[in-house]
């Protein structure tokens, strides 16, 4: 775990040692090798107060400002859990998943405000990904069915466009996105949606048995699927057209899932 500290010069020693930046509080895992929940992005400078996370500052071009932060607002609650400190904002944060809103209540100047706000990946990560995955073709795979047992390959998929996403059960915006999958799948029979996970064929099973979806669960059980499209954040939604070619990637759900369905229903005219 690595903290990006924000060398504000006017700032005493104390307060430059608890600085934190949300966006930047977790280092890069090796590609591929395993997955971790793709990384909300705030924007702020934070430390810890008595009655909460105060906000030293607001970075330009975030979330954050434009949500309409300032420096001096104090963060209480988001979705109306309390925040205690800098660590736990974090925490909750990390738990609502990249395209998702919160609600967060602060006081500023001896005011209660709600700002809503909407959680973004961190830039770097997603640039990343589209400059390595957009228009290229999707390799030949095999991948072990859930259910069904079997394989299945890139040749159930050829001349169909597919919505592919990487998950993990452990991951709270990767299951908070599965009911709308669900429900994408059924209403669009002719659009392919994959849900891959790498975890192990009796952690994956119980959960898919219990949710019963409309979505084909693949098993990524070598990972060299995963390690192809360098998976290390999830949700990671991947959507490909009739020729095979990736046409949109992006991480998290919410609007970030809504932006990579329509655009796979765009697809089939």
């Amino acid at each position: 775990m690595s903290f990006k500290i924000n060398p504000l010069k006017s700032l005493p020693s104390t307060s430059i040692q608890t600085l934190l930046f949300i966006f930047l509080f977790f280092s890069l895992i090796l590609l591929g090798d395993s997955y971790t929940q793709a990384k909300p992005w705030m924007g702020i400078a934070i430390e810890n107060k008595p009655n909460g996370v105060g906000v030293l500052d607001s970075i330009a071009g975030t979330p954050a400002e434009r949500a309409g932060f300032l420096k001096g607002d104090l963060i209480k609650k988001i979705d109306s859990i309390q925040i205690t400190d800098s660590a736990h904002l974090i925490e909750v944060i990390q738990s609502k998943g990249v395209g998702n809103k919160v609600l967060v209540e602060l006081e500023r100047n001896s005011k209660n405000l709600q700002i809503s706000l909407q959680l973004e990946a961190r830039p770097d990560e997603l640039e990343l990904l589209r400059k390595k995955l957009s228009n290229t073709k999707i390799p030949p795979f095999q991948l072990d069915r859930i259910l069904t047992k079997g394989i299945y390959s890139n040749q159930d998929i050829a001349a169909k466009i597919t919505v592919i996403e990487f998950w993990a059960t452990w991951c709270p915006a990767c299951v908070g996105s599965h009911p709308r999958l669900s429900t994408f799948a059924k209403d669009n029979p002719e659009i392919r949606v994959l849900a891959v996970s790498n975890e192990k064929q009796n952690v994956i099973e119980p959960y898919i048995k219990k949710i019963n979806p409309n979505f084909i669960p693949l098993r990524d059980s070598n990972k060299e699927f995963s390690k192809y499209f360098g998976v290390s954040a999830i949700p990671m939604i991947l959507v490909i057209d009739r020729n095979g070619t990736i046409q949109h990637i992006t991480l998290g759900s919410g609007s970030n899932l809504e932006e990579a369905l329509k655009l796979a229903q765009e697809l089939k005219n």
